[in-house]
């Protein structure tokens, strides 16, 4: 009997371990749940790479040159429109004519992308904490529309959005500073210096009614109040946006317009502060002379000043640079 009964365990003991060792090998089989954080962070990179708010190609920026990173999973228009490299590069042509080689160290990527959703021709945002760096994403259905540059919108919209750049990088901002502790203009990136442009605009022309421009942000009507009381003050209507798109409008009119006016109105002496900057003539020479005409060299590639599509509306005031959402 006690023969028989080791004779048991013996046999139980091998079916145990057959079943563990059986166990073992489907579970190899089945891959493991991904952690929530990985999953997430997969999600995340499968989204951007959608293109879904418009966007087509991202480049990176060496040394002036574009290198592709990326295009993203597209269709329809919007695959032809990414496929045409051609028009990506003569659009960054353009770029190289507006924006001098040591302000295009601070431009570390550039994105190609159709803006008929969003109803953006432009826009630049930060890609370093403090400001050094910076992406330009450019529509290229805007900038073919009518023919590439018609009427000079598209080189207008470069210029708008360069002057942002120029305004809000790290030479002009201290990102380390938060608004509580600033004791000149908070942008939303960070503290501006004390001389700073976007600081000697703000000092000079916006201190003195900031307070009824911060009650009159709540909605629209109020805004299209306050800039009725103040119209003249700023050089188009999306000027009283805010400091920020105020500072940026007042740089693409001071390139645009032909003649250095006579400071009658606010909104002239916010244009002659410019002329005060000798970086800035320079920075104006070099765009002007970049942006003439092959076929008319007296004319330029540019706009009248204040006629560009969006020169009567107001955008978000909330920010400094109206980044595309």
């Amino acid at each position: 009997m006690r023969a028989i009964s080791i004779l048991k365990w013996v046999v139980l003991l091998c079916i145990l371990t057959t079943t563990i060792i059986s166990c073992s090998k489907d579970d190899d089989l089945i891959p493991d749940e991904p952690k929530k954080e990985e999953k997430n962070n997969n999600e995340d990179k499968d989204q951007n790479n959608e293109g879904s708010e418009g966007e087509l190609t991202l480049y990176e920026i060496t040394e002036s040159k574009l290198k592709k990173l990326k295009d993203y999973t597209v269709t329809g228009n919007h695959l032809e429109l990414q496929k045409d490299t051609k028009k990506h590069y003569e659009m960054w042509d353009l770029v190289l004519k507006i924006v001098p080689p040591k302000y295009r160290v601070m431009m570390s990527e550039f994105l190609i992308f159709a803006g008929e959703e969003s109803g953006t021709a432009g826009f630049v945002v930060e890609t370093s904490s403090d400001l050094s760096k910076w992406k330009m994403g450019l529509a290229i259905d805007f900038a073919y529309e009518g023919g590439f540059n018609s009427g000079g919108e598209f080189a207008y919209t470069i210029i708008h959005e360069f002057g942002h750049i120029l305004t809000l990088n790290k030479s002009q901002i201290d990102a380390s500073i938060s608004k509580e502790n600033c004791q000149t203009y908070f942008t939303g990136e960070g503290c501006a210096r004390s001389n700073s442009y976007i600081y000697k605009l703000y000092k000079n022309f916006w201190a003195d009614i900031y307070s009824e421009f911060e009650k009159a942000s709540d909605n629209e009507e109020a805004q299209n109040k306050f800039y009725e009381k103040y119209k003249d003050r700023f050089v188009t209507k999306y000027a009283s946006t805010n400091p920020g798109e105020d500072i940026a409008e007042v740089f693409a009119t001071f390139i645009t317009q032909e003649n250095k006016p006579e400071g009658k109105t606010i909104a002239e002496k916010k244009i002659l502060l410019l002329y005060e900057h000798d970086e800035l003539v320079e920075l104006r020479n070099f765009i002007r002379n970049n942006t003439k005409s092959r076929t008319k060299s007296r004319r330029l590639m540019l706009p009248e000043p204040g006629s560009w599509k969006k020169a009567n509306k107001i955008g978000d005031p909330t920010k400094s640079h109206n980044i595309r959402r």
